[in-house]
């Protein structure tokens, strides 16, 4: 077993002289400066991230928080008013159509 593994010396430090002669043409390293400043530059953006992941969480929440008060307060205006007109029809209409815009857009 000592004797192969001799024998394969030779073959492995051939092997690396000629991997020592092949010229290396890369590319310099980068600076330390540029290093550092990358880090921190990534560094804040995960800070920034998790700041705002609280609020990103709960937005739609507030959405549905909002869409559940209007309806509520739509359905209040229908009970309390007398004889509903053309205008209270209308207006009901139209605010749903505006309140599905807006929860469409802020969830989206």
């Amino acid at each position: 077993m000592a004797d192969e593994l001799f024998e394969r010396e030779e073959d492995v430090r051939a092997w690396m002289r000629e991997l020592a002669d092949i010229p290396v043409d890369g590319i310099p390293l980068p600076d330390a400066r540029h290093l550092w400043w990358k880090a921190e530059l990534l560094r804040r953006w995960d800070a920034q991230r998790q700041a705002v992941a609280p609020i990103e969480r709960a937005e739609p929440v507030q959405v549905g928080i909002g869409l559940a008060g209007t309806v509520v307060l739509l359905a209040w205006l229908w009970l309390y008013t007398p004889i509903p007109s053309n205008t209270l029809i209308f207006a009901t209409v139209l605010s749903l159509t505006m309140l599905i815009a807006v929860a469409a857009l802020t969830l989206r």
